[in-house]
């Protein structure tokens, strides 16, 4: 099993945009058959370091994450995050 972990820091003006985000990424696992298990976490920290929205998600194999990765629902989604983020950070590993 990959578990995925991406983190996505909004820029200032998006932060209304976070609840849209959360909504488009919790679609994805009725789209996508490749997701094993899919959460997606609203930062509720006050620090300035902490990023502003979490995505944890688990899939069979490596080949299985990278075809999630080009799967067109999940492109359409990260088009729109990448409009609004400054920064994002991932973490793939076995498990």
């Amino acid at each position: 099993m990959i578990k995925h972990i991406v983190s996505f820091k909004l820029k200032d003006e998006a932060k209304d945009k976070t609840s849209l985000i959360k909504n488009l990424l919790e679609r994805l696992p009725s789209k996508i058959s490749e997701i094993k298990y899919f959460e997606v976490g609203v930062n509720i920290s006050d620090s300035p370091t902490a990023f502003d929205i979490v995505l944890i998600s688990e899939f069979e194999s490596i080949d299985s994450l990278k075809n999630y990765q080009v799967h067109p629902e999940h492109l359409k989604v990260t088009d729109v995050i990448r409009l609004h983020k400054t920064s994002s950070m991932v973490v793939d590993y076995q498990f």
